[in-house]
């Protein structure tokens, strides 16, 4: 039986927090998920690519994960998850099956993608949902993605049909095979670049790009996680 103060948490979330449906959960690659959500409440709801929500998967609580929907279509937008990570949503959405709910709030702005044309795209594990979304803007793209399983991040791609464009280099702590990856993606033609992921990443592409014989017109950056470190977005 829910305590006192989780129904108190219950009741004051319930100003921001919309109850949705799980109507589709599978596996669509080692370690990832597909999740539709369906909630009345999502129905006119000002979403742009790049924008968050954030999921409860915990009543009584105020535990939020953020997470990157790669569509809204009227009450039903799309998730994709990881979940080889550590935490209580990465457990949920191993075990995620159609029927079960969750609290979302959002969307909200995160990063916003309208306007992209010619694209240097960096991320990790928990950037490939961005990546989908930025398709619906512009098939302009070069993807550079850094991962610990890069099998499992290659066989991602492939189920989203983002192979072609992408290089997957595997994690390593100096970063400089990933450097040297995304100096090369940048084309010779004014470009944008994106960069999301690892804290530490997001801060060491910034600072090479400085340095770059052809330097991005723009840089959209976001930290979605940092070692020892939960909660960041």
């Amino acid at each position: 039986m829910p305590t006192l103060s989780e129904r108190l948490v219950d009741v004051a979330s319930s100003a921001f927090l919309h109850t949705a449906e799980v109507t589709v959960a599978e596996p669509c690659a080692p370690g990832f998920v597909r999740v539709e959500l369906r909630a009345d409440a999502f129905r006119g709801a000002d979403w742009i690519p790049g924008a968050k929500v954030q999921i409860r998967t915990q009543r009584g609580t105020l535990k939020l994960r953020t997470y990157t929907p790669i569509r809204w279509d009227g009450d039903t937008t799309e998730l994709i998850a990881c979940t080889h990570a550590d935490g209580p949503a990465a457990e949920w959405f191993r075990g995620v099956a159609a029927g079960a709910t969750c609290d979302v709030f959002g969307p909200r702005k995160s990063i916003d993608l309208r306007g992209l044309d010619r694209v240097v795209f960096v991320g990790d594990e928990s950037s490939i949902a961005l990546a989908v979304a930025l398709r619906t803007v512009t098939s302009r793209v070069d993807h550079v993605f850094e991962a610990s399983e890069p099998s499992a991040v290659s066989a991602m791609l492939v189920s989203r049909g983002l192979d072609r464009s992408s290089v997957v280099v595997p994690k390593t702590a100096d970063r400089q095979s990933l450097l040297a990856h995304v100096r090369a993606a940048a084309p010779d033609e004014s470009f944008d670049l994106v960069v999301t992921g690892n804290a530490k990443t997001v801060h060491e592409i910034r600072r090479d790009s400085r340095n770059w014989p052809r330097r991005p017109a723009e840089i959209k950056g976001k930290a979605y996680w940092a070692e020892g470190r939960t909660g960041l977005d």
